[in-house]
Order: C-alpha cells, then structure tokens, then sequence
C-alpha cells in the first residue's frame, strides 16, 4: 500500500511501503520501495517506518514537528519508525522520488549482523542512537555524494530495465542501510584537522551546521544574516562562520546565493515572470547585483539565459 493514492504516476514499486492493522497503526510487513512521480504531491498527517528518502527531481517539502525541510536532488532524507509529516512538492511542479521503507526485523539485524561486528565503523561513528533493535537518526538532511548518486541511479537503472528475478532486493536494502551509515561516518570524518578532539564535540558540531544548512535552504529566499543563522545553529556568529565552511566547503552566503540563483534559472525556464519580479522572488533586492551575480554563475545575464532556452526550444520544435 503507497501512500498519497491517485497523485502518482509509478514507475515501479515493491513490497510494502506501508501497511496499517485493523486497529489503524502504522506497520511494515517487508521492505518496500516505489520510484514514483508526482505533479500534485501533497499529504498531511503521514506518518512512516524507517525510511530513506531520495530527490530525483523537482523538491519534496517535509514539514516535521513545526520545521521545513526540502530534499532536492543533492539529498536525501532519514526519517525514523513513527515520524509524523506533512509532505508537499514545491510550486505544483512534478516531482520524482525514491523511498525505501524497512521491515523492523531488518534494521534489528542489520543492526546485529552488521554494525556490531565492525567496532571500528562504530567507534567513528556517532550521529544516530542504536541498541539491537533500531537506529536512530537525528533530522536533517543529508548530502548526495558522487558514490552515493552513482549507486541510486545503479538502483534506478536495474529497477526499470530488469525483471525481478535479476535484482536481489534483499542486498539492495542491506546497501541502502550500510550507505548512510558510511555517508555519516564522512561527515564526521570531516572535521578531521579542525582542532577538535572529542567526537561527542564533532557529532554534536555537525548536527548543528546542519540545521542550520536545512534552514538556509527552506528560507534562503527571506533576508538571512549571519548573526540568524548562528542563533539557529546555537554558536557564536565566528565559530558557526568558520565551521560551516571547513564542513561544507561554502560559506553560508555563497549557499544562500547558489540556490538564489538556481531558483532563478527555474523561474526563467518555468514562468514568465519578468527579470524585475524574479529579482524579488528569489530575494535579492537590487536587479543590477542580481544580474552580475547571475552572469557570474552562469555566464550570461537572465535575459541572454532566457533567449537562449527560448531558441533551444524552437530548434527542438
């Protein structure tokens, strides 16, 4: 059973995503996915078992507990047994996605078979609570890497073009479970060189960055500061400054102005707003700044970009 029925197109699906008993609890009876597409993709009063969500296109917005979170095609989403959300794709625009959703007794051996035995990979890693039973992951989104987009599209690929005979579910879900597990590992392995002993100190400092990155990209359209973004990440403005760099190789204001500027090359592929309107819809205040800074990241000014798609579309027509 798949959630949000009547607003997917399925592309190809697997198991149970979810399942409630009669007396209307949310349950899994195995591992389940769905490679699905949305043009509407709206829900209230969802809630999940342990799943990974991934951005294939458009944005996905998780509203949990009174906070937004968006998952583009550069994340994706941990979202633990009983999370309770809204969900919603951004501008009405389609929206792909890949959700994997765990049987219990999985994790449970995952857990046993797998993480117990490696008390090296433990003993690095720190950003999730686990007993025999279950993981536990804190709430924010997590980064694609190279390794990990290379192995969801290996995933996509043979899900689409194969039988179900060729792929072994079984390994992929085990891969599914031992990838965040290492992509978090990373992160804390990148704190290496920043002068902090104690990994209690470098989870603790990762969480934190990453709120704060998950609220810049939720809000980045609004006028952020640094002294906002400092509070939101409990640090002083100097300490979050320089840790969100040394983490996330980007200081906050160049990813507020990245995804500016990427909002506004979907404007102008998307809509006819004018260069006028788009200016304020993506928060920049001066067109004149946000034309230099357009044509620094893309090479050309919105109006060229636009003539440019304009003419690319009429020689496909």
């Amino acid at each position: 059973m798949i959630a949000y029925e009547g607003q997917h197109t399925i592309h190809k699906m697997g198991g149970q995503l979810y399942w409630r008993n009669d007396e209307g609890t949310m349950e899994g009876i195995n591992n389940g996915f769905a490679l699905f597409s949305s043009e509407n993709l709206e829900a209230e009063h969802q809630e999940t078992r342990f799943s990974v969500r991934f951005g294939l296109k458009g944005v996905q917005r998780y509203k949990v507990n009174g906070e937004l979170l968006k998952v583009t095609g550069d994340q994706f989403l941990v979202m633990n047994r009983g999370t309770q959300y809204d969900i919603s794709g951004e501008d009405s625009a389609e929206t792909t996605m890949l959700a994997f959703c765990f049987n219990e007794q999985f994790v449970s051996d995952f857990v046993t078979s797998t993480l117990r035995n490696e008390e090296q990979l433990l003993d690095s890693f720190d950003l999730y609570q686990s007993d025999v039973k279950a993981l536990e992951f804190p709430l924010h989104t997590l980064l694609v890497d190279d390794e990990i987009r290379h192995m969801i599209t290996g995933i996509v690929q043979a899900k689409l073009k194969l039988d179900c005979d060729e792929v072994d579910d079984y390994c992929i879900f085990n891969k599914v479970l031992q990838m965040i597990v290492q992509n978090n590992k990373s992160s804390i392995d990148s704190f290496k060189g920043q002068d902090i002993v104690k990994k209690s100190t470098k989870v603790e400092l990762y969480k934190r960055l990453s709120i704060a990155r998950d609220y810049i990209q939720a809000h980045f359209t609004e006028d952020l500061n640094l002294s906002e973004l400092s509070r939101v990440a409990c640090l002083s403005p100097y300490h979050f400054h320089r840790a969100f760099k040394n983490t996330f190789k980007i200081t906050p204001k160049k990813l507020v102005t990245h995804l500016r500027i990427e909002r506004a090359k979907w404007l102008l592929e998307n809509r006819s707003y004018s260069v006028q309107m788009i200016c304020q819809e993506v928060g920049f205040r001066d067109v004149s700044s946000f034309t230099r800074l357009f044509a620094s990241y893309t090479g050309v000014t919105p109006s060229v970009y636009r003539s440019m798609l304009n003419g690319s579309l009429r020689s496909i027509a």
